[in-house]
């Protein structure tokens, strides 16, 4: 099931999947760059290239109160989501 789909910029594309299993997939511009299994939120770390540059990404899920998934995005350390 498809969590999130954030357009960074016409050429980037993350999106956050997450199975009733408990399988969170991480896709930057369709690619499986991160998948771990957890029921209760992971952290996800993946490193690209941007446009000549080496660019850091980490997405966080969690259960925030007892029935809503949270998502945080951060590139180079700096925040782009948090839900």
């Amino acid at each position: 099931m498809n969590l999130l789909t954030l357009n960074l910029a016409d050429n980037i594309k993350i999106e956050v999947d997450n199975t009733y299993s408990g399988v969170e997939t991480i896709k930057y511009n369709g690619e499986v760059v991160s998948e771990k299994r957890s029921l209760s939120g992971e952290n996800h770390q993946f490193e690209r290239e941007e446009n000549g540059k080496k660019v850091k990404y980490e997405v966080k899920i969690s259960i925030k109160g007892l029935s809503r998934i949270g998502i945080d995005i951060y590139r180079n350390d700096k925040v782009i989501l948090i839900s």
